[in-house]
């Protein structure tokens, strides 16, 4: 029997990098929510360059010397402003979870970019290939030099050096070159609006590397606006869907606004789901309903959306299938498996119970947005997550406050976290053993921590469940059986019996 007709799902392998470099890398990210996020005077200030090499030496300029606001008006207008909602969003979210200090909690008002010191020699910006309003810019033999200080850190740029686990200073020089393939690697992708050139970050972070004079198949295009916000979303989806969008990416450009045409467009046969060994697999059916409208931004939630008949791809409310594997949207992107909290993938597709993307409207009509998109996104999944959870995905749980004081010798159901641990408080009156008693399931995932914090004694071997202990107010952390990974979906707290006993 043939195999059924369905999209071609597109799998990109992980590399491996060396975490200086995963630093550098990060700092594009950061910039999203660390420089933007308090640039709103900078938004309304007419920036960019009268060329693309003096945008590219400016940029350089401004990296060298951290000058924030100098940045923020080098970035292409329309996704500037989705970059400035991002990082508000992020940056409110971040400081509403009341996270420890030592991951990027706390408000003391300090530069963004405490802890990091970025100083860039070598540059020599020259256009490559420039097409229309688009144009790509090497850096030439640029070589850069990363000092960072976790300690100095904090806010966003905390978080990251936790996610990294990064906890002592570093100095560090590397030739641009040596970055893993990350979108034009050291190139900036450049773009034309009204007569100023400005950095696409979409472009020169995501897309694929454009080699020398390549740009030929890259132009303004004019646009194909929808009178409705759902009627864009629907458009876009359609053309996505379309396999000779691999070939010719126009009707797909035309339905986006203009950093998502020009990006697209760079993207052109990485973008097309369908391949073109494949023969065309319709769409029988497509609903959408409208979501968050502020008469300029509106979200578009997908309802339904199958493709083909008998083609395996069904997106039903929250719940997508391919090829009989079926996944749906939770509330929250975190995992749980195994003691361990990890980030999923599929809910930075959507958020409040729906796929979605995001329209704007503009004199002409409305069209699908990608970088606001992309911005409802992220911000959406950061909102699905809680303190808890990124304390669990950052491997700082211990820095939770105890929620509870468990007695030797009287067991207690205990309620975990959200994020699948419980930390409790141990008294102890006198010297002597004790044993954290296995769960239910016959698991043991306990830690005991001494009162000076240290990890308590284990006198027999390491792993092992029984610690000796001196009087004083231990901490016991409890990481939940595997049992606990059902409740993110319920929703339902999760309940656990949980017991230390002396050993006499």
């Amino acid at each position: 029997m043939p195999a059924a007709v369905g999209p071609e799902v597109l799998e990109v392998a992980p590399r491996q990098a060396d975490r200086r470099l995963l630093l550098v890398l990060g700092v594009g990210a950061l910039l999203v929510a660390l420089v933007l996020g308090g640039l709103a005077l900078v938004d309304r200030v007419r920036g960019g360059a009268s060329s693309p090499r003096g945008l590219a030496e400016r940029v350089v300029t401004a990296l060298d010397h951290e000058d924030l606001a100098a940045l923020g008006r080098l970035v292409e207008p329309s996704e500037r402003a989705a970059l400035l909602r991002t990082g508000a969003a992020l940056s409110q979210h971040l400081a509403d979870l009341g996270l420890p200090e030592a991951v990027g909690g706390g408000s003391r008002p300090r530069h963004p970019l405490d802890g990091l010191d970025l100083s860039l020699t070598g540059a020599s910006p020259h256009v490559e290939s420039q097409d229309g309003d688009v144009a790509v810019v090497g850096l030439g033999p640029l070589v850069v030099r990363v000092r960072s200080d976790p300690d100095r850190a904090h806010g966003l740029l905390r978080t990251w050096f936790a996610d990294r686990r990064m906890s002592a200073p570093e100095d560090e020089t590397y030739a641009v070159d040596d970055l893993p393939a990350l979108g034009v690697r050291k190139r900036l992708v450049t773009v034309e609006r009204d007569g100023r050139w400005y950095v696409s970050v979409l472009a020169t972070l995501l897309g694929p590397g454009v080699p020398p004079g390549s740009l030929a198949d890259v132009e303004a295009l004019d646009p194909a606006p929808s009178p409705t916000p759902g009627a864009a979303v629907e458009a876009t989806v359609r053309a996505l869907l379309d396999p000779v969008t691999r070939r010719d990416p126009t009707a797909l450009a035309r339905t986006l606004d203009a950093s998502g045409s020009d990006t697209v467009q760079l993207w052109a046969a990485q973008l097309a789901i369908v391949g073109l060994d494949r023969p065309p697999a319709p769409i029988t059916a497509l609903s959408t309903s409208p979501g968050t409208d502020d008469g300029t931004r509106a979200v578009v939630r997908v309802g339904a959306l199958t493709v083909g008949t008998g083609s395996g791809f069904d997106l039903d409310g929250p719940c997508v299938t391919t090829n009989g594997d079926r996944a749906c949207l939770r509330s929250s992107g975190y995992r749980y498996a195994g003691g361990a909290g990890t980030l999923g993938q599929l809910e930075l597709l959507g958020h409040d119970g729906a796929f979605s993307l995001t329209a704007v409207h503009d004199d002409a009509g409305w069209r699908t947005s990608l970088p606001e998109s992309l911005a409802d996104a992220v911000i959406g999944y950061a909102d699905g997550l809680t303190r808890a959870q990124v304390l669990m995905v950052l491997n700082t749980e211990r820095s939770d406050t105890p929620s509870a004081v468990l007695e030797p010798d009287r067991p207690q159901d205990v309620t975990f976290t959200s994020g699948g641990y419980a930390l409790l408080t141990v008294p102890v009156t006198q010297a002597g053993l004790l044993r954290v008693v296995p769960s239910p399931t016959g698991g043991n995932r306990a830690s005991l921590y001494a009162p000076d914090g240290q990890p308590a004694l284990q006198p027999f071997f390491p792993n092992d469940s029984v610690y000796r202990v001196t009087p004083g107010e231990h901490t016991l952390l409890v990481w939940a059986d595997d049992e606990f990974s059902d409740t993110l979906r319920t929703g339902r707290p999760y309940v656990q019996r949980v017991e230390v006993r002396s050993i006499r």
